[in-house]
């Protein structure tokens, strides 16, 4: 198997010379009229190499729900479920809707196998508190999968195992939305599992997920609640609140290890952006960049010079990626 071929995506530029380069590769996904998917590799080569999906995952595991009618089965709101799908920031907005998942599933938040890591939000804590299991990113996704599992009448103390019944009724359903049978397999930073997909098979699961009125409750309540799904962090919005309120029309999930996605549901288009490098800043001014260059977006929002700790600007950060030409791919 041919590993990915990363292109120069972004480089941070000191006066005449390049202090530091970011790597990445970022494919359009369309959809012709047959079903068939066309894909237009923007930069680098992915060589249908299958990455993992970190949080990318998320909608696809809240995605379980649509085969039990979970929201119906507990009268779930639309803000529940779409923290469910999200990595939110752990402000007191997010931190009430994972308790209120759980409470009306009988459930409470000792039964989370989530870490108790400190919320994204430097807000999410008040003087003195420690971080809690609810303050995770990743803590309403798990208690989707408590809710359902005990809807089911599934064990709840070994809900993140791989051999768990919940666990593998979500990985048919990863297999049946991208087509794509026995990805390989490791655990999430949440100690959930996670699988591989490659790039075209991650499209067909997101193209079937926001074109499917079967998982219409799960896209509806995601667009319409763009705060809830992202939120504030330490550097402002979240990306994928940023990118939403940007245009209305986007669905933005980003990923950890140099991954976002972004569904355009006005074209029906799949926007899909690997980093070699975990940075959110550049994932970020590259994503904006190319959105800008779509006409995604009226106005690029991004700042891309580079900073001192006191606030002098001393380089710039350079994309080099033309839509206009794609030269050099």
């Amino acid at each position: 198997m041919d590993t990915p071929i990363y292109f120069p995506a972004v480089d941070l530029a000191r006066g005449d010379f390049i202090d530091q380069r970011f790597y990445g590769i970022a494919s359009l996904f369309k959809r012709k009229t047959d079903g068939s998917i066309f894909e237009d590799i923007l930069c680098g080569k992915h060589n249908n190499y299958p990455f993992f999906l970190r949080s990318l995952l998320k909608p696809m595991q809240a995605s379980i729900m649509a085969d039990f009618n979970t929201k119906e089965y507990y009268n779930y709101s639309d803000e529940e479920i779409a923290i469910m799908q999200a990595s939110h920031a752990g402000e007191k907005v997010h931190t009430d809707l994972v308790l209120s998942i759980l409470k009306k599933a009988g459930l409470n938040k000792d039964y989370l196998k989530c870490p108790a890591i400190a919320p994204l939000s430097p807000d999410g804590l008040k003087n003195g508190d420690m971080p809690e299991t609810i303050h995770n990113n990743c803590s309403a996704k798990h208690s989707m999968m408590l809710a359902v599992s005990k809807q089911s009448g599934f064990l709840l103390e070994n809900y993140t195992d791989f051999n768990h019944p919940l666990q593998k009724l979500i990985l048919n359903k990863i297999c049946e939305l991208s087509q794509f049978e026995n990805p390989p397999k490791t655990l999430d930073g949440c100690t959930l599992p996670v699988y591989g997909l490659p790039f075209l098979n991650i499209a067909k699961a997101f193209f079937k997920l926001y074109n499917d009125s079967k998982y219409e409750f799960l896209k509806k309540a995601y667009m319409e609640n763009s705060y809830i799904i992202g939120g504030k962090d330490a550097s402002g919005l979240r990306q994928d609140t940023h990118i939403m309120q940007l245009n209305p029309n986007l669905i933005s999930k980003t990923g950890a290890g140099g991954f976002l996605s972004i569904y355009n549901n006005k074209t029906d288009e799949f926007l899909l952006i690997k980093m070699a490098q975990d940075n959110n800043k550049v994932r970020f001014l590259f994503t904006a960049s190319i959105l800008k260059q779509l006409n995604w977006i009226d106005k690029n929002p991004c700042d891309y010079n580079f900073y001192t700790e006191n606030n002098i600007p001393a380089g710039v950060y350079r994309v080099n990626i033309n839509l206009q030409n794609k030269s050099g791919f």
